[in-house]
């Protein structure tokens, strides 16, 4: 059982046994980013120097019977509680044998957009293992750094690192880009495995997009070439598919929707907010419809919205809940006192009656406009049944 540590007082010595109280957390957002597994006393210490070096903020959970020394959670038996510690950090160090491991994780394993970076290493130190999640989650970076730190042999398996050939979903994890479809990023890191030239096509709409072709540059080195286009252009140049073979695979970086290809990965810059205002008790369908008619107004995809929003009064809203659920999108709520600034400042059409209602005239807009951090909107308060919509753009151009 995992025991928790009572921290309210005083910074404990890192000599000093600690019990816990409390367990990782079981919902919301990940409260602890690492966590660094150990089942033997040497592995405890190990792990304990690995925190020092390169995880200052990690979790450190040891086998209460064979323990460090140093703060850390305390457990009896590991297994009870991997699925846990599994969803609630992004990266795990597993300090133990590679068997243990491949069996204590596999019941979790969902997919490489959401599992963590599963490190293994042995009780010595003398290898470090990269297992889930190597380029997306990091696994492969992480086991560099651990590595380099401890003076330790990296293990690294993807074809890609092992050959020495850049992957885009590394370029995607290092610039916050989403995977549009993980199938053609199996083509398209088959395609560079197997010796082709693979060239990166960069949005010219995109807010950053000179930042952008810099990075992919600097990761594809003489791999491949970069290009900034407009969609019209990148629409005439031709694309290898599933039926016609002797073109080439390539990489787009946008956030809008552009023709889809076997061999094109497409990557998702998140670029855009949404703020969205709705009657009480509107469904999830009026919703769905407004979002879905204004992303296709401007030709955005949904994975390129950071966030939606919406006024504080709005949190217990089910159908809109509901919506942001099946979008896949997290949703910000704002007081009436951080909008109304805003809406002064940016001189904001209100509405009167949402003003004797909520306290403010203007919601999608104002919330769109907080969240993205910017003053541009490119979509204005739109009206649907029920619903009002303002899209802003997170980064000016």
């Amino acid at each position: 059982m995992i025991k928790a540590l009572l921290t309210c007082t005083a910074v404990l010595r890192i000599s000093m046994m600690k019990e816990l109280e409390t367990v990782v957390p079981t919902t919301g957002a990940k409260k602890n980013r690492t966590a660094i597994l150990s089942v033997s006393e040497r592995g405890a210490k190990l792990g304990q120097r690995i925190k020092s070096l390169v995880a200052p903020h990690a979790d450190c959970f040891e086998k209460e019977t064979r323990p460090s020394g140093g703060e850390a959670i305390y457990f009896d038996s590991l297994k009870s509680h991997i699925g846990q510690i599994f969803k609630d950090y992004d990266q795990v160090l597993c300090i133990m044998a590679l068997g243990i491991v491949v069996r204590m994780i596999a019941p979790y394993i969902e997919h490489k957009s959401k599992d963590p970076a599963v490190v293994v290493m042995d009780e010595v130190g003398h290898h470090v293992i990269s297992l889930l999640s190597g380029h997306l989650g990091g696994a492969n970076e992480w086991t560099q750094s651990i590595s380099l730190a401890i003076d330790a042999d990296p293990v690294i398996t993807t074809a890609t690192d092992v050959n020495g050939l850049p992957a885009p979903d590394v370029l995607a994890r290092h610039e916050h880009l989403l995977v549009d479809d993980f199938q053609t990023l199996i083509n398209v890191n088959s395609a560079i495995v197997g010796g082709e030239r693979v060239d990166y096509y960069i949005d010219e709409s995109v807010a950053n997009a000179e930042h952008l072709e810099q990075s992919a540059k600097n990761h594809i080195g003489e791999h491949g070439t970069v290009h900034v286009v407009s969609l019209e252009q990148l629409e005439s140049i031709p694309c290898k598919n599933d039926s016609v073979e002797e073109d080439s695979s390539r990489v787009v970086i946008t956030d809008k929707v552009i023709t889809e290809y076997s061999h094109q990965l497409i990557l998702r810059p998140r670029t855009y907010t949404m703020g969205i205002g709705c009657r009480r008790d509107t469904p999830k369908e009026l919703i769905l419809d407004a979002i879905q008619q204004s992303l296709a107004e401007h030709k955005l995809s949904p994975k390129s919205i950071v966030t939606a929003a919406s006024v504080i009064v709005k949190q217990d809203e089910v159908g809109l809940l509901e919506a942001m659920q099946i979008m896949g999108w997290p949703i910000v709520f704002y007081t009436q006192d951080e909008m109304a600034p805003l809406i002064e400042e940016e001189k904001l059409k209100e509405s009167n009656f949402v003003k004797g209602t909520i306290g403010v005239g203007n919601v999608c807009e104002t919330t769109a406009l907080l969240a993205a951090k910017s003053r541009t909107l490119i979509q204005h308060k739109t009206i649907y049944p029920k619903t009002t919509v303002a899209i802003a753009q997170v980064t000016s151009k």
